[in-house]
């Protein structure tokens, strides 16, 4: 074996080897060692994906094999199974990602956690970030708040370190609104964007545009839609629908956007439950109705969608006695849902110490927790997600 691949093993901590306890680790054909190829494929797809990223130095041949389309879908579908907490910022000219594994933060687990820095992309402007989807972010307003006009949207995925930054979407307005969605059945990534007409009392959505990842040289494609709107910054993609809040335009009623991302056809739902944030509530879409959050909040409401029926269900939730001493002063977001009863909550602004809130609605228990990991840097806007999946997959 040659040196630098002695080099590169390494590079393997001793517990990723413990996998193939074998010389021949690299080397493998339909046997690697004394593991099945099929096996080892099967547990590879198990491991956590900074594990995962070390095995590519093994030799060319693993690096094919995890490179390789039925791998990468592989664990993907294996992915869910482990969902993660996921923080980002951006500070010092940067945009930092860290993560642990979700189970931590739920009730009958510890008040501490600590989360493992992903990566950190240099980024010397402001901007907003999508709900991942899949395993990957979008950057969102860097028109508006960084008020240059060469910026642009940036993919990112945390599990293989990459950044990608997408077209300039072709418009002369200054506001672009996206989001980013996926498709279960084509295993497709796309993001859909629409320029915003701004004027005095007319604030409406224009030329919508679709951009499929993964097809070589990225391009927007234009989209016909037959409702106007004015679209939210509140989305959830779920089992390749991409729902968001917004405005009829003519009616001034509040609606939800239903986005079937595989066809990238329009649905439109009466939206009972306005100023919500949207959640997966079980695999169905759902919405958590509140205003202003802090200690001093006595309930909120918990709505579901049945989607073929266009049919809502609405649940009051009151807040346990100790929300108000737990939470306090500090202004918090409703982050999601961790499977059928436990509710995140995030502060808006990064500090130090940082904290964020569990509630057990079927206990109607609260629980802080207090984040290490993030550094000791406050101030901050801070975006925190629930059942974000790591993806092994390149995006380039």
């Amino acid at each position: 074996m040659s040196t630098m691949m002695k080099k590169r093993k390494r590079h393997v901590s001793k517990e990723d080897v413990a996998l193939t306890i074998s010389s021949s680790v690299g080397e493998f054909g339909e046997n690697s060692g004394t593991l099945p190829m099929d096996l080892m494929v099967e547990i590879l797809s198990r491991v956590p994906a900074k594990s995962a990223a070390k095995f590519h130095c093994v030799s060319k041949k693993w690096n094919s094999l995890l490179r390789s389309p039925y791998f990468t879908n592989l664990y993907l579908t294996r992915s869910p199974a482990r969902p993660r907490l996921l923080i980002t910022f951006q500070a010092e000219g940067k945009w930092s990602f860290f993560s642990s594994p979700e189970y931590l933060i739920s009730d009958q687990n510890s008040n501490l956690v600590v989360v493992d820095n992903h990566m950190d992309v240099p980024k010397d402007y402001s901007f907003g970030v999508c709900e991942p989807v899949c395993g990957l972010l979008c950057t969102r307003d860097e028109w508006v708040l960084s008020r240059k006009r060469d910026a642009r949207m940036m993919i990112c995925n945390p599990s293989t370190r990459q950044f990608q930054s997408l077209p300039k979407v072709r418009s002369r307005r200054n506001k672009v609104i996206n989001y980013i969605g996926y498709d279960p059945i084509e295993k497709e990534y796309k993001v859909l964007c629409m320029t915003i007409r701004q004027r005095p009392f007319l604030f409406k959505a224009e030329e919508y545009q679709v951009l499929t990842l993964g097809t070589g040289k990225l391009k927007w494609r234009m989209l016909e839609c037959s409702v106007e709107h004015y679209p939210h910054h509140k989305e959830i993609c779920i089992n390749g629908v991409l729902y968001y809040l917004a405005v009829n335009d003519e009616a001034k009623e509040d609606m939800i956007v239903c986005f079937h991302v595989k066809h990238e056809k329009f649905q439109f739902i009466q939206n009972k439950a306005p100023s919500s944030t949207l959640i997966n509530y079980n695999g169905k879409l759902g919405g958590i109705r509140h205003g202003f959050i802090d200690g001093g909040v006595a309930g909120f409401e918990l709505w579901d969608l049945d989607t073929e029926k266009e049919d809502w269900s609405r649940h009051i939730h009151i807040l346990p006695p100790m929300w108000k001493q737990v939470v306090g002063e500090t202004r918090v977001y409703v982050v999601g849902m961790i499977g059928t009863n436990e509710i995140v909550f995030s502060p808006f602004v990064k500090s130090n110490p940082f904290y964020i809130f569990h509630l057990n609605i079927e206990r109607n228990s609260i629980t802080r927790v207090e984040i290490k990991g993030t550094g000791p840097l406050e101030g901050q806007e801070v975006y925190t997600f629930v059942n974000h999946i790591e993806n092994v997959k390149l995006i380039m």
